[in-house]
C-alpha cells in the first residue's frame, strides 16, 4: 500500500469523529464483557449454592433416618463415626440437647435459630483454624434436641479465588478484545463512509460518471450507495442536458453573428459619412465580442462535458508560464504594469493548449483589474497526504475581490460591478475553473501573503494540478 494512502487512512482514523466512535464502541464492549464476567460468576455461584443446599438437605435426611431407626444413640453413633453422607470433610454436624453435644468437624456450635431454610453461618472447625463461612440447616427433633447440619463454602471460596487470580488476565483480554473490535468496527465504518464521501467529492468536481461500488450486503450503507448512485445519474443527466442546450445555443448563434459581422463589413465598405462609419465600427466591435463570448461558452461546455480530446502529456509548467509572460510583457509595459515571473521547475500531466489559455486568461485579468504589479509563479507543493501538486499562481496588488464574490466570479457570464464598463463576457475565470476540473485539480482565489511581492494587497489566482 502506498505511503500516502497509509497516511491518509491513519489521519482519517485519528479524526475526532472516529476517535469518539471507537471510544464509544470500546466502552460498550468493555462494559458488556464486564457484565458477562459478572453474570458468569453469579451463575456459577448460584449453581454451587443450590448444590450445597441440596447436599445439606441430603445429609439431614440421612441423619433423620438414622434417628428414626435407632433413636438418639444411633444418631450420635452415626455422627461420631461419620458414616454415609456425613463422612464428607466439608460437612459439619452438631447434636445439641440434654446430654453433652455431639460434634463432627466442629469445635464450637454456631448460634443460629431453628429454620426450615439453610442459613449462612461462620463456624470454627478446629482449635487453630479461623472461622469458615458455610450454610447450615437447624431442625428440632421430637425429643427437643436440635440437629445442626451444614457444609463449608469451599467451592465458593475456590471460585472467588480463581476469579481473583485470573482477574488481571481476564481484564487484559477483555480490554484487548474490546479495543480490537472497536478499531475494526470503526475502520469498516470509516472506510465505507469515506468511500461515499470521495465519490461525492468527484461529483462535486464535475465528474458525473463517478459511482459508489455496490457491495450487495443489503445493509444501510448499501442502500445509501444505491441512492447516491441514482442521485449522481440524475444530476449527470440534468447537467448533460443543460450543457447540450447551452452548447447548441452557442453553436446555433455563431452563424447569425457571423452573418451580422459580414453585413456590417459590407455596410462599412459602402458608407461614406463619418458618423455612419463610426457607428458601424462600434457595431462590428460588439459583434466580434459577442462571437468571442459564444466561442468561449461553447468551449467551456465542451470542456465540462468531457468532449475535449485527452491531450494530457508531461508538461513543463514553468516553460509555459515563461512564454506567456514574454508574450504579455509588451502589453504590460503599455499599461504601465510591472509583469514579473518567479518560476520554479515543475512538471505535471496537462493539456498544453488548455493550460496556456487558462493562464492567459489569468494574466489578462490581472493586467486589466490588478493594479500596477503582477507576479506569475510556479511551484510544487505537497499536501497532508504526501501528494505533490503543481501550482500556477498569478498575484496582483489591485483592489482584489471581496470574499463573498469569489465563488460567483468563476461562474459563467458573471461580472462584478467594477468590470462591467470594460470589454469581456464574464467567461475567463469560468474557463479556468473548467480546465482545473478537467485535469482533476482546483482553481482558488485567495489573499496574497503579507510578506509577498504585493505586500498583502490584491488577489492571488491559483491553478492547482496533480503531479
Amino acid at each position: 500500500m502506498p505511503a500516502r494512502t497509509v497516511r491518509r487512512a491513519v489521519r482519517r482514523g485519528l479524526s475526532p469523529t472516529m476517535v469518539r466512535l471507537v471510544t464509544a464502541i470500546f466502552v460498550l464492549q468493555l462494559l458488556s464483557s464486564a457484565l458477562v464476567i459478572v453474570f458468569l460468576r453469579g451463575q456459577m455461584l448460584d449453581v454451587v449454592r443450590i448444590d450445597r443446599e441440596r447436599q445439606v438437605t441430603d445429609v439431614r435426611d440421612d441423619l433423620l433416618a438414622a434417628y428414626y431407626d435407632g433413636g438418639r444413640e444411633e444418631l450420635a453413633e452415626y455422627i461420631t463415626a461419620r458414616r454415609g453422607s456425613a463422612a464428607d470433610p466439608a460437612v459439619f454436624v452438631a447434636l445439641i440437647g440434654k446430654d453433652a453435644p455431639v460434634l463432627s468437624n466442629l469445635v464450637q456450635v454456631p448460634d443460629i435459630p431453628v429454620s426450615t431454610k439453610p442459613q449462612h453461618v461462620a463456624v470454627r472447625r478446629g482449635p487453630d483454624q479461623p472461622p469458615s463461612e458455610g450454610v447450615a440447616l437447624v431442625g428440632q427433633l421430637p425429643d427437643g434436641e436440635r440437629l445442626v447440619v451444614g457444609v463449608v463454602s469451599l467451592a465458593e471460596r475456590r471460585i472467588n479465588l480463581a476469579f481473583a487470580s485470573t482477574a488481571e488476565l481476564t481484564i487484559a483480554v477483555a480490554v484487548l478484545m474490546a479495543l480490537l473490535s472497536a478499531v475494526v468496527v470503526g475502520f469498516v465504518i470509516s472506510r465505507r463512509t469515506h468511500l461515499i464521501a470521495e465519490t461525492a467529492a468527484e461529483l462535486a468536481s464535475g465528474n458525473f460518471g463517478a459511482r459508489v461500488p455496490i457491495e450487495g450486503t443489503g445493509d444501510g450503507f448499501d442502500h445509501l450507495r444505491q441512492q447516491v448512485n441514482l442521485m449522481a445519474e440524475r444530476i449527470g443527466e440534468l447537467v448533460g442536458q443543460l450543457s447540450a442546450v447551452s452548447g447548441a445555443l452557442a453553436h446555433d448563434l455563431r452563424s447569425p453573428v457571423t452573418r451580422l459581422s459580414a453585413a456590417i463589413d459590407l455596410a462599412l465598405a459602402r458608407a461614406e459619412e463619418p458618423r455612419a462609419i463610426e457607428a458601424l465600427q462600434a457595431a462590428r466591435a460588439d459583434a466580434d465580442a459577442l462571437r468571442t463570448m459564444l466561442e468561449n461558452a461553447l468551449e467551456i461546455s465542451l470542456i465540462e462535458g468531457g468532449a475535449v480530446e485527452d491531450r494530457r502529456r508531461p508538461l513543463d509548467l514553468a516553460a509555459v508560464a515563461e512564454d506567456l509572460v514574454e508574450l504579455y510583457d509588451p502589453l504590460a509595459e503599455q499599461s504601465e504594469v510591472r509583469l514579473e515571473a518567479r518560476l520554479e521547475p515543475v512538471t505535471a500531466p496537462a493539456d498544453r493548449e488548455l493550460i496556456s489559455r487558462a493562464l492567459a486568461n489569468l494574466i489578462d485579468n490581472a493586467l486589466k483589474y490588478g493594479g500596477n504589479a503582477v507576479v506569475v509563479s510556479t511551484r510544487a507543493v505537497p499536501d497532508a497526504d504526501g501528494m505533490i501538486w503543481a501550482e500556477i499562481a498569478v498575484e496582483d496588488n489591485g483592489p482584489g475581490i471581496a470574499l463573498p464574490d469569489r465563488a460567483r466570479v468563476v461562474e459563467r457570464f458573471v461580472r462584478l460591478d467594477d468590470a462591467r464598463t470594460r470589454p469581456g463576457g464574464g467567461l475567463g475565470l469560468a474557463m479556468v475553473a473548467a480546465v482545473a476540473r478537467l485535469h482533476g485539480g482546483s482553481f482558488v482565489l485567495g489573499d496574497p501573503a503579507a510578506g509577498g511581492p504585493s505586500g498583502g494587497k490584491g488577489l492571488v489566482a491559483t491553478l492547482r494540478l496533480p503531479c
